[in-house]
């Protein structure tokens, strides 16, 4: 929690200097906290060998950070290098990219729940996904007329995160019955950061108000942050463990 409000605050202060010392403070943060994200999330598959659903849901969310992690540096370098609207770019590819990844990574986690997953919860889930993206759709086609490349472009994040919302809810669901530890809900819960964080980037991008570092910028920050707790307290958890013991037999830890 500390973290997370260190990172607001610094984020505000930036802000409050103007837009050029927020854009240098959110593309410095952002290094900051997806380097060793990217590290403990190899380091774990390296070490430990992933197997079983588990074991896959770790490969594919790797995968999922690994394509973002590069769109994120393709970002750094047209904005701070290049000194060029990075919007829209190369970049926006891998993040595009990325978003099957992370559906695979909820199927296969969430796989070994089927017998506690309803279909009340299920169609709880998604009805929640298709009326968010029938009304994201229809209120950006109203507001700006004919969908040109770059308003596509900028509907297919939330559109993608709207989908993203159904396995947050079932998993959010299943940590309420105390089916599923906090930690890995930190990288549902971050995802849910990306989800509000999208939202907030595409309508202040077609208004032409954003700008790296804007305070609309935090949630995405929180969510790389909340992605590093999960992952790295999971490989301080699976150290205490035998090392003979099954990749996805160690229940306890979901």
């Amino acid at each position: 929690m500390l973290l997370l409000f260190t990172v607001a605050v610094l984020t505000a202060l930036a802000n409050y200097f103007g837009q050029a010392h927020a854009t240098l403070a959110s593309n410095f943060l952002n290094l900051l906290i997806t380097v060793p994200l990217l590290a403990s999330l190899i380091t774990l598959l390296v070490r430990d060998r992933a197997a079983g659903d588990l074991g896959k849901s770790w490969i594919c969310f790797t995968a999922f950070i690994s394509l973002w992690f590069i769109a994120e540096r393709i970002w750094t370098v047209y904005e701070v290098i290049y000194q060029i609207d990075p919007w829209p770019s190369e970049a926006d590819y891998f993040w595009l990219a990325g978003y099957p990844a992370y559906f695979a990574f909820t199927f296969f986690y969430l796989r070994p729940f089927r017998e506690s997953i309803t279909r009340s919860v299920l169609l709880f889930a998604f009805g929640i996904t298709v009326a968010l993206a029938g009304l994201l759709t229809y209120w950006t086609v109203q507001q700006y007329g004919a969908l040109d490349f770059e308003t596509g472009l900028g509907l297919a994040y939330p559109v993608l995160d709207t989908v993203a919302i159904a396995p947050i809810i079932v998993c959010l669901i299943l940590f309420a019955r105390g089916q599923v530890s906090f930690l890995w809900s930190c990288l549902f819960i971050g995802m849910l950061c990306f989800v509000v964080a999208d939202h907030g980037f595409v309508f202040l991008s077609l208004e032409d108000e954003y700008y790296t570092g804007h305070v609309a910028d935090i949630p995405y920050l929180w969510g790389y942050l909340l992605f590093l707790f999960g992952s790295v307290n999971y490989t301080r958890m699976f150290k205490k463990r035998n090392a003979e013991s099954r990749f996805n037999d160690q229940e306890d830890m979901r």
